[in-house]
């Protein structure tokens, strides 16, 4: 029986963890790609652009369009993410420079242009902070109805996060993006650090890549590698596979467990500002606003993500 690939839309900040969700992404039959879009947040956009045309480029994805996005938060100054390196994208000496161009127009003017086309509504999977998609509600309010649901990698409920305050990097870099959507009435389930860091790649895992002795392979573990180091050096455990958790949970929705709470977010906050804040018990008196990931079958996610690396 053929398997009915699903319609998505990706926007990302590559950074190592996306790269390695837009090769599963586009090497699973359950995901049709249709789309790429960028934002600023593990690196500048010019960088997580030139990241995503690379790494589409090299995977035999050259025909999946590219549009860039915002340069910066709705209203903050940029704070880049510390995992990735410089580039966003450290580790990647496999990777040639693109031929790949990008779209000649702005990423929230593709992301509406091609909600609007799609005869039937689409998943949208985003794994940065929320800069396009918010400004895309704000402009584009009448496209909303054909996202069938939004996917994110951000937000933690239960632990502290690599920031000094309690919140999570997508979350931190842009929240006034990430209120703005989460009241937008679009579909949400959120991916966040309660299951992601619990999906680390250390030496089994590593061994495993080791034995994808192929010219993606070899670049995976490059990839992976420099980002357990950095991982290693700030928080002493390995590298989470946080946007990859969120692209297999479209793929397979059963890897994750979720709840439904109402989540608001803190932008006012000194210190706290970007922390995810979720009503399980409904003491506000709001309706749920989103689905909230607090569980993930660990070996299951981790078959599925070698699988298709292994292709």
């Amino acid at each position: 029986m053929s398997i009915q690939a699903k319609p998505i839309l990706i926007d990302c900040d590559p950074g190592h963890d996306d790269a390695v969700a837009l090769v599963m992404a586009h090497r699973s039959p359950a995901i049709e790609l249709l789309g790429v879009t960028t934002t600023c947040g593990n690196a500048g956009i010019d960088k997580t652009t030139r990241n995503a045309l690379r790494i589409l480029e090299f995977i035999g994805a050259g025909n999946v369009p590219v549009a860039a996005g915002c340069v910066r938060p709705l209203t903050r100054p940029l704070v880049l993410g510390t995992a990735d390196g410089p580039s966003g994208l450290e580790g990647s000496k496999y990777l040639p420079d693109p031929t790949m161009t990008i779209e000649p127009v702005h990423a929230v003017d593709f992301l509406a242009r091609m909600l609007s086309k799609a005869p039937e509504p689409i998943d949208f999977v985003a794994t940065g902070p929320l800069t396009n998609v918010a400004l895309l509600v704000m402009k584009y309010p009448q496209v909303l109805a054909k996202i069938k649901h939004l996917t994110w990698m951000g937000g933690v409920f239960y632990r502290k996060s690599e920031i000094i305050s309690p919140t999570e990097f997508n979350a931190f870099c842009d929240p006034e993006a990430l209120k703005i959507v989460l009241e937008s009435g679009v579909p949400i389930t959120m991916v966040g650090l309660d299951v992601t860091r619990r999906v680390l790649i250390e030496e089994p895992q590593f061994e495993e890549l080791a034995k994808i002795d192929t010219p993606l392979g070899r670049l995976v573990v490059d990839w992976l590698r420099y980002y357990d180091k950095l991982h290693r050096r700030t928080m002493n455990i390995g590298g989470a596979m946080h946007d990859p958790l969120a692209l297999a949970a479209v793929i397979d929705p059963t890897l994750i467990t979720t709840r439904p709470a109402h989540i608001a977010v803190d932008v006012g906050g000194a210190y706290t500002f970007g922390a995810t804040v979720a009503d399980f018990w409904g003491t506000r008196g709001e309706k749920p606003n989103a689905e909230i990931a607090v569980d993930v079958d660990v070996e299951r996610f981790f078959d599925l993500m070698f699988s298709l690396l292994r292709g």
